[in-house]
């Protein structure tokens, strides 16, 4: 792969700045091309916090963007590669090495406001000052009355952050799914809603309607799309389900870790 365009995101930290300069370095002796707006490869050293934002600033250009994760930071899932292993990968890379491979990630697509945005672990919808209140349709059918603390939308890699917590499932299937459950659903007498994890797939589209806005309240609730706020003021419909794009991360073939393998190194003390 010659020639191609790239850009580096890292975080803030001294090791992680200082691997940055020297892949930009290397990079830049190769004869590719530097280029933060249109980039063919980002690198990203980090955690999984670096590399949501690095999904968040590309999200318009997911379908022909490829990641590179190093990881410089805690617990992660997106990493791929060591911060020892800058020479091998652009070798890999440059010589378009047949092990390299092109891992897929499933994303959520939501549609606020005339606006597409794209999320790889969660989209969450809040309101902790006072009740959230709204319809959740599936496929245009009405499913639910909600009322309650929120909602999160979570794909298979992102069932292992929030949704675990609030008690749903962790998705390891290979199967396209999105998990949605309730954050503090009012139940009484009057209200009621599924209050447990629901798992559907890409046949499947959420609508949220008819959001009821508190009258001492300038807002209808906060959207979160991974990590990140959506800071439009909402209007009253939002739409989540499963995109046909997916993520691109490159990572060499041999060294395949399974979500079913980070999950137990994540989350299950070994003997």
């Amino acid at each position: 792969m010659k020639n191609y365009k790239f850009t580096i995101i890292a975080n803030k930290y001294e090791n992680s700045q200082s691997l940055a300069k020297e892949l930009r370095a290397k990079l830049l002796a190769l004869k590719t091309i530097e280029d933060t707006s249109s980039p063919d490869i980002v690198f990203v050293i980090g955690g999984d916090g670096t590399f949501l934002k690095a999904v968040h600033d590309y999200n318009n250009k997911l379908n022909t963007i490829k990641f590179v994760s190093f990881k410089c930071g805690n617990l992660g899932f997106y990493e791929n590669f060591l911060s020892t292993e800058v020479n091998q990968v652009l070798m890999w890379i440059d010589k378009n090495d047949h092990n390299l491979i092109v891992n897929k990630f499933s994303l959520l697509e939501i549609n606020v406001n005339n606006k597409i945005l794209y999320a790889i672990n969660e989209v969450k919808f809040i309101n902790l000052t006072t009740t959230l209140s709204c319809q959740v349709l599936v496929n245009n059918e009405l499913f639910e009355n909600f009322r309650g603390s929120g909602l999160v939308f979570a794909t298979r890699t992102g069932s292992t952050g929030l949704m675990k917590a609030l008690g749903g499932a962790v998705l390891i299937s290979k199967h396209n799914l999105m998990q949605f459950h309730e954050i503090a659903s009012v139940a009484n007498n009057s209200y009621r809603s599924l209050n447990s994890p629901l798992i559907l797939d890409e046949n499947h589209v959420i609508t949220l309607k008819n959001i009821k806005k508190d009258s001492k309240l300038s807002d209808f609730g906060k959207l979160i799309v991974d990590t990140f706020d959506f800071n439009d003021k909402l209007n009253d419909k939002i739409t989540i389900k499963l995109s046909k794009l997916s993520l691109q991360i490159l990572e060499y073939q041999p060294n395949h870790c399974s979500l079913f393998a980070r999950v137990k190194k994540a989350f299950i003390q070994e003997d």
